[in-house]
Protein backbone atom coordinates (compact mmCIF):
# COMPACT_ATOMS: atom_id res chain seq x y z
CA UNK A 1 0.00 0.00 0.00
CA UNK A 2 2.81 2.41 0.88
CA UNK A 3 4.47 1.81 -2.50
CA UNK A 4 1.25 2.69 -4.33
CA UNK A 5 0.89 5.90 -2.32
CA UNK A 6 4.47 6.97 -3.07
CA UNK A 7 3.95 6.20 -6.76
CA UNK A 8 0.73 8.25 -6.79
CA UNK A 9 2.50 11.22 -5.15
CA UNK A 10 5.36 10.96 -7.62
CA UNK A 11 3.00 10.94 -10.62
CA UNK A 12 1.08 13.91 -9.21
CA UNK A 13 4.27 15.90 -8.60
CA UNK A 14 5.42 15.20 -12.19
CA UNK A 15 2.09 16.50 -13.51
CA UNK A 16 2.40 19.65 -11.39
CA UNK A 17 5.98 20.25 -12.54
CA UNK A 18 4.94 19.92 -16.19
CA UNK A 19 2.05 22.34 -15.73
CA UNK A 20 4.28 24.87 -13.96
CA UNK A 21 7.08 24.55 -16.48
CA UNK A 22 4.75 25.20 -19.42
CA UNK A 23 3.25 28.39 -17.96
CA UNK A 24 4.77 31.62 -19.33
CA UNK A 25 7.61 29.76 -20.99
CA UNK A 26 8.86 31.13 -24.25
CA UNK A 27 10.37 28.49 -26.47
CA UNK A 28 13.06 29.74 -28.85
CA UNK A 29 12.58 29.35 -32.58
CA UNK A 30 16.00 27.75 -32.89
CA UNK A 31 18.27 26.28 -30.25
CA UNK A 32 21.91 27.40 -30.19
CA UNK A 33 24.17 24.94 -31.98
CA UNK A 34 27.27 24.07 -29.97
CA UNK A 35 30.49 23.01 -31.67
CA UNK A 36 32.84 20.69 -29.79
CA UNK A 37 35.77 21.63 -32.04
CA UNK A 38 36.18 24.91 -30.12
CA UNK A 39 36.43 25.45 -26.35
CA UNK A 40 33.19 26.02 -24.44
CA UNK A 41 34.19 29.61 -23.60
CA UNK A 42 34.21 30.41 -27.32
CA UNK A 43 30.70 29.03 -27.78
CA UNK A 44 29.56 30.87 -24.65
CA UNK A 45 30.49 34.24 -26.14
CA UNK A 46 28.51 33.48 -29.31
CA UNK A 47 25.55 32.15 -27.32
CA UNK A 48 25.47 35.19 -25.05
CA UNK A 49 25.93 37.55 -28.02
CA UNK A 50 22.96 36.03 -29.81
CA UNK A 51 20.80 36.64 -26.74
CA UNK A 52 22.24 40.18 -26.28
CA UNK A 53 23.62 39.09 -22.90
CA UNK A 54 27.22 40.26 -23.24
CA UNK A 55 28.24 43.18 -21.01
CA UNK A 56 28.41 45.77 -23.77
CA UNK A 57 28.22 49.45 -22.88
CA UNK A 58 24.53 49.67 -23.77
CA UNK A 59 23.72 46.46 -21.88
CA UNK A 60 25.51 47.78 -18.79
CA UNK A 61 23.67 51.10 -19.02
CA UNK A 62 20.37 49.24 -19.32
CA UNK A 63 21.25 47.48 -16.03
CA UNK A 64 21.71 50.88 -14.35
CA UNK A 65 25.49 50.66 -14.32
CA UNK A 66 27.17 53.99 -14.83
CA UNK A 67 28.73 54.15 -18.30
CA UNK A 68 30.33 57.41 -19.40
CA UNK A 69 30.31 56.73 -23.11
CA UNK A 70 28.09 54.26 -24.97
CA UNK A 71 29.83 54.47 -28.32
CA UNK A 72 31.69 51.53 -29.82
CA UNK A 73 35.34 51.47 -28.84
CA UNK A 74 36.24 49.76 -32.13
CA UNK A 75 34.79 52.31 -34.58
CA UNK A 76 33.51 55.17 -32.41
CA UNK A 77 30.41 55.60 -34.60
CA UNK A 78 27.40 53.90 -32.97
CA UNK A 79 26.17 52.67 -29.61
CA UNK A 80 27.95 49.53 -28.48
CA UNK A 81 25.53 46.60 -28.55
CA UNK A 82 26.33 42.97 -29.36
CA UNK A 83 24.61 43.42 -32.71
CA UNK A 84 26.80 46.41 -33.51
CA UNK A 85 30.11 44.93 -32.30
CA UNK A 86 29.76 41.72 -34.33
CA UNK A 87 27.68 42.76 -37.34
CA UNK A 88 27.39 46.44 -38.22
CA UNK A 89 30.70 47.82 -36.90
CA UNK A 90 33.01 48.76 -39.78
CA UNK A 91 35.85 47.00 -38.00
CA UNK A 92 33.86 43.75 -37.71
CA UNK A 93 32.73 43.97 -41.33
CA UNK A 94 36.35 44.17 -42.44
CA UNK A 95 37.17 41.11 -40.33
CA UNK A 96 34.23 39.14 -41.80
CA UNK A 97 35.25 40.14 -45.33
CA UNK A 98 38.76 38.77 -44.76
CA UNK A 99 37.45 35.60 -43.08
CA UNK A 100 35.22 34.94 -46.12
CA UNK A 101 38.20 35.33 -48.44
CA UNK A 102 40.33 33.03 -46.28
CA UNK A 103 37.58 30.37 -46.13
CA UNK A 104 36.87 30.73 -49.86
CA UNK A 105 33.19 31.41 -49.34
CA UNK A 106 31.05 34.21 -50.81
CA UNK A 107 31.21 37.57 -49.01
CA UNK A 108 29.50 37.49 -45.63
CA UNK A 109 26.47 39.75 -45.53
CA UNK A 110 24.80 39.72 -42.14
CA UNK A 111 22.06 41.84 -40.64
CA UNK A 112 22.09 40.25 -37.21
CA UNK A 113 24.17 37.80 -35.17
CA UNK A 114 21.78 34.98 -36.05
CA UNK A 115 22.82 35.41 -39.71
CA UNK A 116 26.44 34.75 -38.74
CA UNK A 117 25.54 31.75 -36.60
CA UNK A 118 23.53 30.13 -39.40
CA UNK A 119 25.95 30.96 -42.22
CA UNK A 120 27.45 27.46 -42.24
CA UNK A 121 24.00 25.96 -42.87
CA UNK A 122 23.78 27.48 -46.34
CA UNK A 123 27.30 26.53 -47.42
CA UNK A 124 27.98 23.41 -49.43
CA UNK A 125 30.53 20.74 -48.70
CA UNK A 126 31.05 17.77 -46.44
CA UNK A 127 29.72 17.70 -42.89
CA UNK A 128 33.26 18.13 -41.58
CA UNK A 129 33.88 21.17 -43.79
CA UNK A 130 30.63 22.76 -42.63
CA UNK A 131 31.49 22.06 -38.97
CA UNK A 132 34.97 23.55 -39.50
CA UNK A 133 33.42 26.67 -41.06
CA UNK A 134 31.11 27.02 -38.05
CA UNK A 135 34.14 26.69 -35.77
CA UNK A 136 35.86 29.51 -37.71
CA UNK A 137 32.76 31.68 -37.28
CA UNK A 138 32.73 31.05 -33.53
CA UNK A 139 36.48 31.74 -33.27
CA UNK A 140 35.96 34.99 -35.20
CA UNK A 141 33.22 36.12 -32.81
CA UNK A 142 35.50 35.19 -29.89
CA UNK A 143 38.42 37.21 -31.29
CA UNK A 144 36.30 40.27 -32.06
CA UNK A 145 35.02 40.21 -28.47
CA UNK A 146 38.54 39.68 -27.12
CA UNK A 147 39.83 42.60 -29.18
CA UNK A 148 36.99 44.77 -27.95
CA UNK A 149 37.88 43.92 -24.35
CA UNK A 150 41.55 44.71 -24.95
CA UNK A 151 40.53 48.10 -26.36
CA UNK A 152 38.25 48.83 -23.40
CA UNK A 153 40.40 47.56 -20.54
CA UNK A 154 43.97 47.87 -21.85
CA UNK A 155 43.47 50.77 -24.29
CA UNK A 156 44.94 48.67 -27.13
CA UNK A 157 44.15 49.89 -30.62
CA UNK A 158 42.29 47.17 -32.58
CA UNK A 159 44.46 45.71 -35.33
CA UNK A 160 42.74 43.74 -38.10
CA UNK A 161 45.93 41.97 -39.20
CA UNK A 162 46.66 40.77 -35.66
CA UNK A 163 43.06 39.60 -35.17
CA UNK A 164 42.98 37.74 -38.50
CA UNK A 165 46.28 36.02 -37.71
CA UNK A 166 44.92 34.96 -34.33
CA UNK A 167 41.64 33.71 -35.87
CA UNK A 168 43.58 31.59 -38.36
CA UNK A 169 45.97 30.24 -35.74
CA UNK A 170 43.34 29.40 -33.12
CA UNK A 171 40.84 27.99 -35.61
CA UNK A 172 43.52 25.76 -37.14
CA UNK A 173 44.87 24.65 -33.76
CA UNK A 174 41.49 23.90 -32.20
CA UNK A 175 39.90 22.27 -35.25
CA UNK A 176 42.97 20.14 -36.02
CA UNK A 177 43.37 18.89 -32.46
CA UNK A 178 39.73 18.56 -31.46
CA UNK A 179 38.42 17.08 -34.71
CA UNK A 180 41.18 14.53 -35.17
CA UNK A 181 41.40 15.55 -38.83
CA UNK A 182 44.92 14.40 -39.62
CA UNK A 183 44.96 15.78 -43.15
CA UNK A 184 43.91 19.34 -42.20
CA UNK A 185 46.27 21.97 -43.60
Amino acid sequence: MAVETRWFRYVQSCKHKKILSDVNRVRPDKVFEWNNWVPKKVGMVAWRAEMERLPTRCALAARNISVQNRTCVMCGNDDETSEHIFVSCQFAQLIWQNVATWCTIPPIIAFEIKDLLTLHEICSGSAKKIKALYAVILVTLWNIWKSRNEAVFQQKIPNTTKILDEIKALAYLWVKNRSKLVSLT
